[in-house]
């Protein structure tokens, strides 16, 4: 009995510094898997966190308040039969400053949702098949990154809503993206998918930023010049045996380091296309020595 007592006042302790407790919980009653859950990163730090979860043809918007998890708002698409699998927090300052959101999924469609005004602003059409994932620029809310089952990765510029840059092709990936992520100073993105492959390509070339720039004033009758990127600076598929379903920038170098440096063995700094890599449980650390960065790459084995 007294042993059972010391593992309850143990078991209180460790939550108490861990500073986490069990509060609520909600189910959705389309019964469907949720493949998409994001926090608001706009929200007023005195305001309760609100966050969005995306499943069947349903977004829905929560509120976290002290004990409970309460239901701002819902949306649900007009076709039954698509299937959100990701959601994005957009921020917008023209012509209004403005935080939207969005989703996308099995038909290819991206939604941009306004919980302000309650409906959808635009839909953006052009990917081949299914999006996984969308990520928004880390210093230019207009532009929106977008990883599809259609091999691709896809950069659309919101404001004048049109797709400005295809990554693949001919060195691209051999089967669905899965997940993508830019780095903090935006000149660099990640992606992974079905291919077992992980592909870091730049943004930081002329014909790039060129187009970037011109999305924002092209106004000709002609489609706009969507640009090609075939070839990533980076590839590999040596370091995994499955899919890789995630990939993420994961903070600076020097704090990277620090944080592994007594479980991991250090790689040689060199070239892109010689990184080496080495493993700790179901991380992978890829150096580019050239660029100065690092990665973490959660694996599915």
């Amino acid at each position: 009995m007294r042993g059972k007592k010391v593992k309850a006042v143990e078991k209180r302790e460790h939550s108490k510094r861990n500073g986490f407790k069990f509060t609520s919980w909600s189910k959705e009653d389309h019964k469907e898997p949720i493949f998409g859950v994001a926090f608001n990163p706009y929200t007023n730090p005195v305001h309760p966190p609100v966050f969005a979860a995306v499943g069947s043809n349903r977004v829905t918007i929560y509120e976290c308040l002290e004990d409970s998890v309460s239901v701002i708002q819902s949306y649900s698409d007009p076709c039954t039969e698509e299937i959100f699998y990701t959601v994005c927090w957009l921020y917008t300052v023209s012509p209004e400053v403005s935080v939207n959101l969005a989703v996308a999924g099995q038909r290819g469609l991206i939604r941009v949702l306004s919980p302000t005004k309650l409906h959808n602003l635009f839909t953006l059409m052009g990917c081949g098949d299914s999006i996984n994932e969308l990520k928004l620029h880390p210093s230019d809310s207009n532009l929106l990154l977008s990883a599809s089952k259609d091999n691709s990765l896809r950069l659309w510029n919101l404001k004048t809503r049109r797709c400005i840059l295809i990554l693949g092709g001919l060195q691209g990936h051999r089967d669905e993206v899965l997940s993508c992520d830019f780095d903090l100073s935006a000149r660099y993105v990640l992606s992974c998918g079905m291919d077992h492959s992980v592909k870091m390509w730049s943004l930081e070339t002329d014909d790039v930023k060129n187009t970037i720039a011109l999305s924002y004033t092209y106004n000709q009758d002609k489609p706009f010049p969507v640009l090609n990127v075939h070839f990533p600076i980076f590839s590999t598929r040596s370091i995994h045996r499955n899919y890789v379903d995630c990939v993420r920038w994961f903070g600076n170098k020097q704090w990277y380091q620090r944080r592994v440096r007594a479980s991991t063995l250090k790689c040689p700094p060199q070239s892109p296309s010689k990184a080496r890599c080495c493993t700790v449980l179901s991380m992978v650390t890829v150096t580019f020595g050239t660029c100065g960065l690092q990665c973490r790459i959660t694996l599915k084995l």
